[in-house]
Formats: structure tokens, sequence, C-alpha cells
């Protein structure tokens, strides 16, 4: 069990010291746009956010020493740096720098009222700090996943991107380790569709740079629902077009075959992922948060 833990923490350990100085390079060289109130307050509150995981961790290690919260907790501070790094950009006030950067010590009322709750719970055993681990990381996806919903700025969401790439890595881990001591976590923020499919996906490489679409990922609002032929013939693709904050996006859902119905209307929220084809977005996912119709593709590019 020693060897599997000490594994596991060498392996987030590695996984959390990406390539510095690119990552930093890249957001220094992306055009300073201008800033929404709601991106202002997204970073604020990112910034202290991501310092919450790391307080919690470092706090969690010196009851548990477990390794996994002391590694875990030197990649959130490489998070809270990438944030800084947007703050400094812009010119922004730092809620870090305010409150001295103390352990356990927050400017919003809000995360410095989560922070004692988390630490309490995680002080009563080890799997409810493996528990507390994976609440953070799920807490921290769910809010990158919404900020950049609301940001219109690539270098933000640049940044905000590799932070959720990073909490994907850090939920795996905790899971992980629950499992083998027996336990097991039930997404509170995300949906449990996403959640499994985090659990049950490799190890993400490489540094994640801005395109159109951000990763092949984005929610907007359906504008319009129709069917239209495919490239081969014979075959008919649902369609919708989905009005997000970059603009308004083709999406090939399915074709009619596999889907006979689907249960999405105009003014529905929708999150997608897949790529870009040669004519359209292709879905490998699509999610209605209103009617609640979930499709997933068996395309091996989706895989």
């Amino acid at each position: 069990m020693k060897k599997l833990l000490s594994a596991l923490a060498l392996g987030v350990l590695i996984s959390s010291a990406y390539a510095k100085a690119p990552v930093e390079s890249y957001v220094l060289n992306l055009p300073k746009e201008s800033l929404s109130k709601a991106e202002i307050k997204d970073l604020l509150h990112m910034r202290e956010e991501e310092k919450l995981a790391r307080d919690v961790y470092l706090t969690l290690y010196k009851k548990w020493k477990l390794p996994v919260f002391k590694n875990i907790s030197r990649s959130e501070s490489w998070h809270m740096h990438m944030v800084k790094l947007l703050l400094d950009k812009y010119g922004l006030h730092d809620p870090v720098e305010k409150t001295g950067d103390r352990i356990g010590i927050f400017e919003n009322k809000k995360l410095q009222s989560l922070y004692n709750e988390l630490v309490e719970k995680g002080s009563i055993s080890l799997k409810d700090a493996l528990i507390v681990g994976a609440t953070i990381e799920d807490l921290d996806i769910k809010d990158l996943k919404e900020a950049i919903r609301r940001s219109n700025n690539k270098d933000i969401d640049l940044v905000y991107q590799n932070l959720e790439k990073g909490s994907r890595h850090h939920m795996r881990a905790f899971v992980g380790i629950l499992r083998r001591y027996g336990g097991d976590y039930t997404p509170q923020f995300i949906s449990k569709s996403y959640f499994n499919q985090i659990i049950s996906s490799k190890h993400e490489m490489g540094m994640m740079k801005s395109s159109k679409y951000y990763n092949s990922e984005f929610y907007g609002v359906v504008e319009r629902v129709y069917t239209l032929p495919g490239l081969r013939k014979g075959i008919y693709w649902w369609m919708a077009d989905v009005k997000t904050n970059k603009g308004t996006v083709k999406v090939a859902i399915a074709p009619t075959w596999v889907l006979q119905s689907i249960n999405i209307r105009p003014g529905d929220r929708v999150e997608v992922k897949g790529y870009q084809g040669m004519y359209s977005f292709i879905t490998c996912e699509i999610e209605d948060k209103t009617t609640g119709f979930e499709y997933k593709s068996r395309s091996r590019k989706c895989r």
C-alpha cells in the first residue's frame, strides 16, 4: 500500500510541474484585452479559491502526513501564481497580498467559512480528508467552467483551461486513493457523467493552448434545431445553431439513424464537447441543461 501511495503521489507531483516558462510567456504575449466586471470578479475569486485548495491541503498534510496532500498543494501554489500573473498583467489588486498570504486567512468571507468547514471535516478521518480533497477539485472545476463561460479574453481562458486540467488530475488522484481505502466520492458540483469521464480518462499531457472554441468544449443557448444532409449520400444529421459569447456555432449532433429524435429545443442551455469538422463542430458529447437530454457519441475520434 505504501509503495502504491508513493507512486500515486509522485505521479501527481510530476503532473503538476508542467513547463512554467512557456506557459508564462504564452499568457503574457497574448493581447491585453478589456476586462468586464464579471471577469475581474472571477479573477479575484479564483486567486483565493486556488489559495483555499493549497491551504486546506497543507493543513491536512500536517494532520495525516499523506504525501498526496503535500504534492498537490505545490500544484495549487502554481495555480495561484498563474492567476497572479493575470492580476499583475491587468493591474488588479491581489486579495492574497492584502491578507499577507497567511494560511487559512481569506479576504472573501465565503471562502473563509468554507476553509474552516473543510478543515474541520478533513480532520475527522483520512477518508474524510480525501473526500475533502475531491470536493475542492469538484468545486474548482465547476467554478472554472463557469468563469470560462463568462470570459471573452484569450489569456484568461488559457489560464483557466490549464487550471481545470490540473484539477482533473487532482480529482483522479484523490478519488483513486480514496477508493483504495474502501471509500468513494459522489460529485456535488459537476455532473455525474462528467465526473465519470474524468475518473476513467487517461492522464492529460502538455499545455492547453487557446483555440477558437477553447479545448473543444463550450456552453451556449440553442437558436435553432434542424436536419441537414451529411457528406455521405442518404445520411442526414441533427444540427443545432448554438449561440456562445464567442459567436454562433453550427453543431452537428448525430445522424438521424442514430437518434430518431432529440429533446433539444430553441432557448435551451447546452454544454457541447467535440472537435471542429470540415463544415461544422462535431459533437462527442452534448448535455441539455434545460431538458436533461444527454448524448455521447461512440465515434473513435471521441474516445
